[in-house]
């Protein structure tokens, strides 16, 4: 099994890029669907989280409310580190889980994980080969003000929360630009994933 981390700032296109590898014939796993798993009602970090931030990261569901959190943790720092501290080390036990149950019952295969912090929580070294994808930042604003329901400025601050491009780069094995639409983007997984495999192969 080779394990494969796309990463890339808020808004780049990682989703669809996750995407197109698993049309290719890779398998996937997104840790923004365990990061929400790990903070489902009933949880144990979800319960350690409204005790340290009250009632106003609730929901009218009882849910958390993500657009309130990320606020939060755009806002203060102090607050950031805590949330990830419940929060982060039980998706990675989680994702370690899934990665040895795939390499049981098929270990020739090439999973594709989308980690969105990855150089923030230092878990680049995690990973057989890291694919960061880059988007035009004011597309990246566009794309998450649309996605969040939320203000530009907000876009903004969560883009600026995360590492900044050039830190990224050091660690990846792989860029892919996505600056030129859908179609030159499956072409640019296409290559990469084909680089891969003869990665792989050696």
């Amino acid at each position: 099994m080779i394990s494969v981390a796309v990463t890339g700032g808020a808004g780049s296109g990682k989703s669809l890029v996750c995407r197109f590898f698993q049309e290719l014939g890779a398998k996937t796993i997104s840790l923004d669907g365990m990061a929400r798993e790990v903070v489902s009602p009933g949880t144990d970090a979800f319960d350690t989280i409204v005790d340290a931030f009250g009632s106003r990261v609730l929901s009218p569901d009882g849910s958390l409310d993500r657009g309130v959190v990320r606020r939060i943790i755009t806002q203060d720092r102090e607050a950031k580190r805590k949330i990830e501290a419940i929060t982060h080390p039980e998706i990675f036990r989680r994702l370690e889980r899934r990665l040895r149950n795939i390499s049981a019952q098929a270990p020739d295969s090439m999973v594709v994980i989308e980690v969105p912090l990855l150089v923030e929580t230092g878990s680049q070294d995690r990973f057989d080969v890291v694919v960061l994808v880059e988007a035009d930042p004011e597309i990246q604003k566009q794309r998450i003000a649309l996605r969040d329901d939320c203000s530009a400025e907000e876009a903004e601050n969560l883009i600026s929360a995360q590492t900044s491009p050039p830190e990224r780069r050091r660690y990846a094995d792989y860029i892919i630009q996505n600056v030129a639409g859908v179609e030159a983007l499956q072409k640019a997984v296409g290559d990469v994933y084909q680089k891969i495999l003869g990665f792989a192969q050696k």
